[in-house]
């Protein structure tokens, strides 16, 4: 290994115009892979998914489970690499996720369940259909329609027919979905007192309409010696030609449509309403990306597809009016870390300036830092991965080029002592090639290893998995890649630029910064050096102390990010209807849009049409745009704005209020399985019996301090009209049970008997009672049905109509039904709150037989990553201590070396809990990154008092001449490791709450670990060294060293 760095050197050396020639190309092709690396702001965490929704309009939610949800999880099970099938049965809707496991590619996923879909028994003429490729993370885009003259339904159809299709071309889209608006048809409204004047049942009506819209093709024909093409042409064109159709001959008299029914242009039931501002009533389009494109060019050309259907395709009334573009937080977000980055670099810059003062050592260090970065995106760029937040802010350059400092530093050092030797006018002229070299060399040793340490130290970022590992390992690949080029650069760049820069005149200048620390420090040591024994002690005391106050730290699972919006959700009672709810989403939105705070706000109740979200009436959700927290004239911060608003919506009784954000709330979905970020599944057959234990759960959790958004997802609450048929009776008056059934969905909700054909739109014809005819139970029940006879029977003779509450929505995960009771946790952290409620919840709840609880989302996952990093963390300090016996050669001093990691943890420790921070995932990365770092100043440490031993230096000069000669770097590495992060520790730009606690870690573990290293760990050195390396004469047993 040795022999292969002083290799490394030797041919850098050699040849300088190669090296220089590399570099020039790594930055060319650093900087074409910056520009195309994605940038997004937070990394997409959720798990392969591959989402089939089927929709049976009409039909009960229990009926959908039936009949359609449960034959496709059956065939859902031998899909291989899956973790979870979970799915949400509603009112016509049925939506199942397949969960994968991290490995698990998404093509592989999905063409697995396009093969099993096959398999599924369905009724006739429902047809499943799979969601395109996105995650949670994918919405980049949302927008209105806005005309002056046009209605919602017009507006709809030109968002459907012309905007959808041209946006859903544009490459790195996965969807469109379209939300609000009137879905365009043309119904037939029967009069079923005409029906009995002319003697037709509705069942002719609905053939008439449906066989009399067909074209035909006869062939060709050959006349005059050309062939001519022979076209039946049958089809609809308009309103007057379905009032034209013929029903039935009766004695030569036609009966047409226009006898029976009124013809007209109308819309389906609605499903959903979008309103955004002023306007109650707007037609919205939401854009999402498909998994895994780069946000930045998907969005640049989705602007400019705008801008083209905007002045083509549309009539000049229609305006496409964005509300939410990803564009502006993606723009924040990097706006955070280049300004902190920018920070870090002067910073760092400013520092090696002060130690060293010299103008040639400071250009040569500030010079890998952009090499290291650019190194990192061409690695990045080669393996496919994308930059964000997370692994762009956490970048420190201090930890990156402190190898390249030590190198310098010592080069600077050998240099400046050969020029007092020799003299300056002797030295400018001679040949400092074999120096260089061989003081590259020793250097290169230490910074060889300890950096291969840095880089094992984040092996267990590596071995997260799920959300965790999606959110940290590009952190951990950016910053070893940085790491990387950092180390080929220090062994290649380094001497080279050193053996020009520093040819004449290396003089260490006067430096008054430099000695007034050197003698300081000195004095320090040299009074820790006389009371040897307190100072091991006190020391040892103090580590015990700080590590205990581990268990005081709150602990999270990942701080939550600032998107800079809210997204708030409002459950209402699940029977209500949706005039009703949409008024109530009217009045909130206008409460919302009255803070001056607020730039925006749109708001959404039930659910799309292509029911991409599974919900119902009773759910409304609001997208609050705020302006930025600096332009807010109140002082309040965003958790004060959302008390207040918390406050202000507490007037409306029986709504539950959950608090998120856009991003998040679509992760925490992803991740519980329900709309919260935190839930208590309670499994069992009966629904009734597990929502009544829910209630009880959700009773319990409301005593638990800092539990917030509480609430029961209920499943039980939409009331039916049942129309129960009867045997006997059906048998008794001659009526084939088909009959009523088709006459009942017909009448009551309208079936589609045909299409229309506007150019390229086709439309609904829909036939259906007038709404007179089908008001109540009572109109119902007289509605006519055709015996076999050919008389007319009202369906109250031969059916019970009744009403009953039955199930809203059906909740199932891996084969079986659940109640939920969902939270998050605000105001303290997640792991006690949720162990307080556990513990209560144990102790109260007694279940039924065949009943279990799980508690799922943002807990499970830091229950996993806490686990795994306690397995992890003893293998990666096992590793390191491998590599510094490979170093040292024996086991003795790898060890002393580690007695730097508790030191620096007491330090991280102590910083957040002054600090206020909790112990998440992010703070453990800080941990991890510091660990490697106080153990490259051990290395540089002991490698210095050994070399001084071999010297035949006695004992404690050794020790205090290597502390008075390390000060330097020491100090140096550790104040721009700790200041290169002072700008993301004190950040608090959007995007710096998941960088900020690792900062603090880092700065704060420093400052303790460089004060353990340079005062504590020499006198620790010593008193081994004396046990171990001298006889009982005080000899040095060479051998031994």
């Amino acid at each position: 290994m040795h022999k292969f760095i002083d290799n490394i050197i030797a041919f850098s050396l050699k040849n300088k115009f190669f090296i220089f020639f590399c570099t020039v190309i790594a930055i060319i092709a650093g900087a074409v892979s910056f520009v195309h690396t994605p940038v997004d702001a937070f990394p997409d965490v959720t798990n392969t998914k591959v989402t089939i929704i089927t929709q049976w309009p009409g039909r009960s939610a229990e009926e959908i489970e039936k009949f359609i949800t449960i034959p496709i999880e059956i065939a859902m099970n031998p899909v291989q690499k899956k973790t979870d099938i979970r799915s949400t049965t509603l009112f016509g809707l049925s939506v199942i996720n397949v969960m994968f496991d991290d490995d698990a590619d998404d093509f592989y996923a999905r063409q697995q369940v396009y093969n099993l879909l096959n398999d599924a028994d369905l009724p006739e003429g429902v047809t499943p259909e799979v969601q395109p490729q996105y995650g949670p993370t994918g919405e980049i885009f949302r927008y209105t329609l806005r005309s002056d003259k046009r209605s919602v339904r017009e507006l709809k159809t030109f968002q459907d027919w012309v905007i959808e299709r041209k946006l859903r071309a544009v490459p790195g889209v996965a969807d469109i979905v379209s939300f609000g608006g009137e879905v365009k048809t043309f119904e037939v409204s029967v009069n079923p007192n005409q029906l009995i004047n002319y003697n037709v049942t509705s069942l002719e009506l609905f053939d008439a309409i449906a066989k009399s819209n067909i074209n035909v093709g006869g062939d060709v024909i050959t006349k005059s010696s050309q062939a001519y093409v022979v076209r039946g042409i049958g089809l609809i064109n308009d309103t007057k030609e379905i009032e034209n159709i013929v029903v039935k001959n009766i004695n030569g008299t036609p009966i047409l449509v226009k006898h029976l029914a009124s013809v007209h242009e109308s819309s389906l039931p609605r499903l959903g309403q979008v309103g955004r501002m002023d306007e109650d009533d707007v037609v919205q389009g939401i854009v999402v990306m498909r998994k895994g494109e780069n946000p930045g060019e998907v969005i640049a050309a989705l602007k400019d597809k705008i801008a083209d259907i905007q002045e083509n395709s549309l009539p000049e009334d229609v305006r496409i009016v964005s509300f939410y573009d990803r564009e502006d937080l993606v723009d924040l977000a990097v706006n955070t870390v280049t300004h902190n980055l920018i920070e870090g670099i002067l910073l760092v810059t400013f520092i090696v300036l002060i130690f060293m003062a010299d103008w040639r050592t400071t250009v040569i260090v500030s010079i890998i830092i952009p090499l290291a970065l650019l190194f990192a995106f061409i690695c990045l760029r080669a393996m496919g991965m994308s930059a964000n937040l997370l692994s762009m802010g956490a970048i420190d350059f201090g930890i990156i080029i402190d190898g390249a400092v030590v190198m310098v530093e010592g080069l600077f050092v050998a240099l400046d002592r050969k020029a007092r030797e020799v003299g300056m006018p002797a030295f400018n002229v001679m040949s400092k090639m074999g120096l260089i070299r061989h003081t590259a060399k020793d250097r290169a040793k230490a910074v060889f290893f300890s950096k291969l340490i840095i880089i094992t130290a984040l092996v267990p970022i590596f071995a997260f998995q799920k959300v965790e590992g999606k959110m940290f390992s590009p952190l951990a690949y950016t910053l070893g890649f940085a790491l990387l080029g950092a180390l080929i650069f220090t062994l290649t760049l380094v001497p080279v630029l050193s053996s020009m820069l520093l040819k004449k005149n290396v003089r260490e200048k006067h430096n008054p910064f430099l000695s007034w620390v050197n003698r300081t420090s000195v004095s320090i040591f040299d009074r820790c050096h006389a009371h040897k024994k307190a100072t091991i002690g006190i020391a040892t005391l103090v580590a015990a102390a700080g590590l205990w106050c581990f268990t005081l730290l709150g602990t999270e699972f990942l701080p939550q990010l600032n998107e800079g919006s809210i997204y708030i959700r409002a459950t209402l009672p699940q029977s209500i209807s949706l005039d009703e709810s949409v008024k109530l989403a009217n009045q909130m939105r206008r409460n919302l849009a009255s803070y001056p705070e607020v730039r925006q706000v749109l708001s959404q109740t039930g659910r799309p049409n292509d029911g991409t979200d599974a919900t119902g009436f009773y759910n409304i959700e609001f997208h609050v745009d705020i302006y930025p927290e600096k332009k807010w004239e109140s002082k309040l911060t965003k958790a004060g704005l959302i008390e207040k608003m918390e406050e202000n919506l507490a007037v409306y009784p029986g709504v539950d209020f959950n608090f998120s954000q856009p991003i998040t709330d679509n992760v925490e979905e992803a991740a519980s399985g329900v709309k919260g970020s935190i839930a208590v599944k309670v499994f069992g057959k009966d629904l009734y019996e597990s929502e009544k234990k829910a209630v009880e759960i959700y009773k319990i959790l409301q005593t638990v301090d800092g539990i917030e958004d509480l609430g029961v997802i209920r499943n039980i609450g939409q009331p039916e009209l049942r129309i129960e048929l009867d045997e006997s009776r059906l048998a008794r008056y001659g009526v084939a049970k088909e009959d009523v059934q088709s006459i009942i969905e017909m009448a009551i909700g309208g079936k589609s008997a045909s299409l229309l054909y506007e150019d390229e739109r086709k439309f609904n014809i829909m036939v259906r009672y007038e709404s007179a005819f089908r008001r109540s139970e009572n109109e119902i029940g007289k509605i006519l049905v055709p015996a076999r006879d050919g008389t007319m029977v009202p369906i109250k003779e031969l059916a019970d109509i009744t009403t009953i509450t039955g199930p809203l929505i059906i909740y199932r995960d891996n084969h079986a039904r659940f109640c939920a009771v969902k939270f998050s946790v605000r105001g303290r952290d997640m792991g006690t709150a949720v162990a307080e409620a556990q513990e209560k919840v144990n102790k109260q709840v007694k279940l039924p037989e065949g009943y279990t609880l799980k508690w799922t989302g943002d807990f499970e996952n830091q229950q996993r990553a806490t686990k795994r990093l306690a397995q992890v963390v003893p293998v990666s300090i096992a590793i390191i201590f491998v590599i510094l016996f490979v170093l040292f050669g024996n086991a003795r001093d790898a060890g002393l070396v580690l007695l730097n990691v508790p030191y620096a943890a007491v330090g991280g420790i102590l910083a957040l809990l002054i600090t206020r921070f909790n112990f998440s995932i992010s703070a453990g990365i800080g941990f991890i990154a510091l660990f490697g770092i106080c153990i490259q100043n051990g290395v540089i440490m002991i490698s210095d008092i050994k070399g001084n031993l071999k010297a035949r230096e006695p004992l404690s000069d050794a020790v205090k001449m290597s502390v008075k000669s390390r000060v330097r770097s020491v100090l140096m590495t550790a104040s721009m490791a700790a200041i290169g992060l002072m700008p993301a520790a004190l950040s608090h730009g959007i995007g710096s709450e998941s960088q900020r606690p690792l900062a603090i870690v880092i700065i704060g573990g420093l400052i303790g670990a460089t004060f353990f290293t340079l005062f504590v760990f020499p006198l620790m050195v010593e008193a081994f060294y004396r046990r171990m390396l001298y006889d009982k004469d005080g000899k040095l047993i060479q051998r031994r060293l």
